[in-house]
């Protein structure tokens, strides 16, 4: 297991001086991308990184501002975030090279940091919380099933993962989504999951 840094260092060094930060900012996101979020991702993190040596100041970081990307194009937001990370102790090349890792980290992630935190996050998208998520959001899109089933495929194939640990382990949890969708897929072709149109349409009228 990881062993973070012992309570007595600096804040830099501590999730809470990331978190509270960041808190109130999530409150206004939707529930699959709230604060809890950034706590599973969190919790993954710690599992896909055992047996490594991240660098927690960073790790924590990118963790707690990973649902904030999109605002890094405000180049206020972006100044106030290497701001932020001066005030804890960064000095300012750490902090321009922790907001550009966060920046990038979603789609071409370097460091070790950069790897954990992209792989925590796609995790979900490939096991059972991604596909409930994937059909919460059809929902919420006024999707068919039909058609979140597909995209929720596509979600599945998607994510290359960059960690050891990931790139074991996603093959069956890759296979278990697949077969979800398998079965959900032949129930919806099945006649009982038809509507009355279509069964009144089938029949001649």
């Amino acid at each position: 297991m990881m062993t973070p840094p012992a309570a007595g260092e600096t804040r830099r060094y501590r999730l809470s001086s990331y978190a509270d930060e960041v808190r109130p900012l999530y409150e206004a996101k939707d529930p699959a991308h709230d604060f809890v979020h950034i706590e599973r991702i969190l919790a993954r993190v710690e599992l896909l990184a055992e047996g490594e040596a991240p660098r927690w100041d960073l790790l924590y970081f990118l963790v707690c501002f990973h649902g904030l990307v999109p605002r890094m194009a405000d180049s206020g937001f972006r100044q106030g975030t290497a701001q932020f990370l001066e005030g804890l102790g960064w000095n300012p090349a750490e902090a321009d090279e922790g907001v550009a890792a966060l920046e990038r980290h979603l789609t071409g992630p370097v460091s070790l940091e950069e790897q954990l935190v992209h792989d925590a996050n796609y995790w979900e998208a490939i096991g059972p919380f991604g596909i409930a998520k994937a059909f919460t959001t059809g929902g919420a899109r006024g999707q068919r099933i039909e058609e979140t089933l597909r995209l929720a495929r596509v979600f599945v194939d998607r994510p290359v993962f960059r960690t050891s640990t990931a790139r074991r382990l996603a093959p069956a949890r890759r296979a278990y989504a697949h077969s979800f969708l398998d079965e959900l897929e032949r129930e919806l072709n099945s006649p009982w999951c038809r509507t009355a149109a279509e069964a009144s349409g089938t029949t001649g009228g």
